[in-house]
C-alpha cells in the first residue's frame, strides 16, 4: 500500500469530483438531448397525423361531393330519358291520331263517293226509265197514226 500524502488524496478527490460533475454534466446534456429529440419526433409525428387527418377529411368531402354529382347526373339522366320517353309516347300517339283522322277521312270520302255514285245510278235508272216510258208512248203515238191512216 502506498501512503499518498493528504495533498495528493485532496487533489486525486478533486480530480474524482470534477470528473464526476463532468459526467453528470454529460449525462443531463445527453437526457435533454434525447429528449428534445424526443420532443421533435412526438411534434413530427403530431404534424404527420394531423396532416393525414386532413387529407382523409378532404378525400371524404371530395368523396361525398363526387357521390352526389353523381347522384345529380344519374338523375338528370334519368329525367331526361323520361322526359324522351314521353315525347316518343306523344308522338306516337299523334301519329295514331293523325292515321285514326286520315282512315276517318278516308272511309268519310268512300262514303260520299258511294253514295254520289248510288245517286248517279238511280239518277241514271231514272232517265233511263224515262226515256223507256217516252219511247213506248211515242211508238203508240205512232201506231195510233198509222192505225188511223
Amino acid at each position: 500500500m502506498t501512503l499518498h500524502s493528504p495533498d495528493a488524496r485532496f487533489s486525486e478527490e478533486m480530480e474524482r469530483e470534477h470528473e464526476i460533475r463532468n459526467l453528470k454534466e454529460t449525462v443531463t446534456a445527453l437526457r435533454d438531448a434525447l429528449e428534445r429529440q424526443r420532443a421533435g419526433t412526438a411534434e413530427e409525428v403530431s404534424h404527420a397525423l394531423a396532416e393525414a387527418h386532413t387529407e382523409i377529411r378532404d378525400l371524404k368531402a371530395t368523396i361525398a361531393e363526387m357521390r352526389i354529382e353523381l347522384e345529380r347526373r344519374k338523375a338528370a339522366g334519368e329525367e331526361a330519358l323520361q322526359k324522351i320517353l314521353a315525347q316518343s309516347a306523344e308522338e306516337g300517339r299523334q301519329l295514331q291520331s293523325s292515321v285514326q283522322a286520315l282512315r276517318d277521312q278516308l272511309e268519310l270520302g268512300k262514303a260520299r263517293h258511294q253514295e254520289a255514285e248510288q245517286l248517279m245510278r238511280r239518277n241514271h235508272r231514272d232517265e233511263i226509265s224515262e226515256l223507256e216510258r217516252t219511247i213506248q208512248k211515242l211508238r203508240a203515238e205512232l201506231e195510233s197514226t198509222r192505225g188511223q191512216k
